[in-house]
């Protein structure tokens, strides 16, 4: 990318640069170092393979110096199940629950301007963990930058037949 005929900044280029002078650039430049930003913040607490590799950061740096800079602003989610606006649950078996999950976590997030490549954070009830591959094959095809994130088995959500709830989002937009 390319701004009026100069190199698509970097990060140590943003670095170098005062708060003030970040935030006068054009909103398409400050929207493609947030991305960077957050894949620099994403870190692994070692370097060893596991099974989990790609479904999750194990931690997050929020740097707030360059979040300032480009002008980011946090996004909290409320949680989501797969109920419709009706109480219903969307979908007669698990994935399709697991999906109407995601996909109301992701209205969410496009009414807040921002989408799942920008999560950091993303803590999901399952009401039954044997389902846990099947979960993970759902959760990828929304999740393309692993956030840190916990899966907690309960007996329960607000209605019995809920299978899923996505109970903490956070991700992150650069402000207009």
């Amino acid at each position: 990318m390319t701004q009026t005929g100069r190199a698509a900044l970097t990060l140590p280029a943003l670095d170098a640069m005062s708060i003030e002078a970040a935030q006068t650039l054009p909103f398409a430049e400050r929207d493609r170092l947030l991305d960077l930003i957050i894949a620099d913040g994403r870190r692994d607490a070692t370097n060893s393979v596991s099974y989990r590799t790609g479904l999750y950061s194990d931690y997050f740096e929020e740097d707030l110096t360059r979040m300032l800079k480009v002008r980011a602003v946090k996004v909290h989610c409320r949680g989501a199940t797969s109920s419709n606006f009706d109480g219903l649950p969307v979908g007669e078996n698990y994935m399709e629950q697991y999906r109407a999950c995601f996909r109301h976590v992701e209205t969410i997030l496009s009414a807040a301007r921002t989408n799942f490549a920008r999560v950091v954070k993303l803590i999901v009830f399952l009401t039954n963990m044997d389902r846990w591959s099947d979960f993970n094959q759902i959760y990828r095809e929304f999740i393309p930058n692993p956030p840190c994130r916990a899966v907690i088995g309960t007996t329960g959500l607000a209605q019995k037949p809920l299978a899923i709830e996505i109970v903490e989002c956070v991700a992150y937009r650069v402000a207009d």
